[in-house]
């Protein structure tokens, strides 16, 4: 499994098994698709980015995930709810990854920005980054 799915489907399991975050989005809408929501609020995985590290075996990986927290209400403060509760159920090591060791994982940012089709959904984007070395 290449290192960005393994860490996806690992965040995907922690989000989904957090009661707080699924007191705030529904487990079934966390998922991976692209654009706009069908459903309120949402948590959808995005860009992924891999920078293979090592000189011979090249075994590690730096990734960096974004996360997009999509909210149907005026503001910033659901989705600043959300992803509160996504930075805590992501906090505590140990991080298994099928086939893969995450031996880092880091919150490097959140921004909050309307949509610029409809000025009452907020789109909030997270991104973390790890540090991961294959095991298998």
């Amino acid at each position: 499994m290449s290192p960005s799915l393994a860490l996806q489907t690992m965040i995907d399991a922690r989000l989904c098994a957090d009661a707080a975050v699924v007191a705030l989005v529904p487990a079934d809408d966390i998922t991976d698709r692209r654009g706009r929501p069908a459903a309120f609020p949402s948590i959808l995985f995005g860009e992924a980015r891999e920078y293979p590290l090592g000189a011979v075996k090249r075994d590690s990986t730096r990734l960096s995930l974004d996360l997009h927290v999509w909210t149907d209400t005026l503001g910033t403060r659901e989705a600043k709810e959300i992803v509160s509760a996504m930075r805590r159920a992501l906090r505590d090591a140990p991080w298994e990854a099928d086939g893969h060791a995450v031996l880092d994982l880091r919150f490097e940012g959140a921004r909050y920005m309307p949509d610029p089709g409809d000025a009452d959904i907020t789109h909030g984007v997270v991104t973390v980054d790890a540090f991961m070395l294959e095991t298998a």
